[in-house]
């Protein structure tokens, strides 16, 4: 079936997540299989009779190719709510971000420059600086840093477990 009968669906989002969905997905599909279409299908909602229906157009936002779920009938009048798309927004930012920080932390150390770095991020996600500020990520990751400073270093380390404890394990006799 062709992708023009598929029904659509046009969410705000903010432009420099379009960029970098549009770059990881390769199309504006959401497919069963991608972070779109997984991310989407629970926050999809049938649209109340009060509600009119609305097509919005302009640069903030993107507009999404639904597959066909044999659990939902698409051809029925879904849209999602300001509310799940508040949701849908912070989870993709969160994901970004998430991988800028894993990005970052990996090639640190070999460009042994943060600049290079957030640059080669930008460009391997075709990110484009008119849509995302290079003071923005560069702070967000010094933030982060800091934070993990602060943190232990290990979260998930149990002291009990450590070689260096002078606890007493009871036995059973």
């Amino acid at each position: 079936m062709k992708q023009e009968t598929h029904p659509t669906i046009t969410l705000k989002l903010k432009p420099y997540l379009q960029e970098y969905l549009i770059c990881s997905l390769n199309s504006n599909v959401a497919s069963k299989t991608n972070l779109i279409g997984k991310l989407l299908k629970p926050l999809l909602e049938i649209r109340p009779m009060s509600t009119a229906p609305d097509f919005p157009k302009g640069k903030e936002y993107i507009t999404f190719i639904l597959p066909y779920y044999n659990d939902l009938w698409i051809k029925s009048n879904l849209w999602v709510p300001p509310s799940n798309q508040e949701i849908f927004e912070s989870y993709l930012e969160w994901h970004f971000k998430e991988l800028f920080f894993q990005y970052m932390d990996d090639k640190v150390r070999f460009y042994k420059s943060f600049k290079k770095c957030i640059l080669q991020f930008c460009s391997d996600h075709n990110v484009t600086f008119s849509n995302i500020n290079y003071e923005m990520l560069k702070k967000d990751y010094y933030r982060k840093r800091s934070r993990r400073k602060t943190e232990k270093s290990c979260s998930l380390f149990v002291p009990e477990m450590s070689p260096e404890c002078h606890c007493v394990f009871l036995t059973k006799k």
